[in-house]
């Protein structure tokens, strides 16, 4: 089994590789997929799919997804992780 902070880490990290980051996009940990939506080099269609797995976890009454993507939008200037920039 991975340790979480590995996985964290590898998540937030922006010289990982695509692969890498792909295979973390399902990863149960709400912190895991929060650190892959703050990586700059996340490719855009898994960022919305980890977007959208974290909504739906926080909709679903998951405490820890919806602080984790409250921190993204105060962290983007009230923009989500899958705004574009202006």
């Amino acid at each position: 089994m991975t340790d979480p902070m590995d996985a964290t880490a590898l998540a937030g990290d922006p010289t990982a590789s695509p692969e890498a980051l792909s295979r973390l996009a399902d990863d149960p940990s709400p912190a895991v997929r929060a650190a892959l939506l703050a990586n700059p080099s996340l490719p855009a269609d898994l960022r919305y799919q980890v977007h959208a797995g974290l909504r739906a976890d926080a909709a679903a009454g998951n405490g820890e997804a919806e602080n984790l993507l409250a921190w993204l939008r105060y962290d983007r200037s009230d923009r989500t992780a899958c705004d574009r920039p202006e």
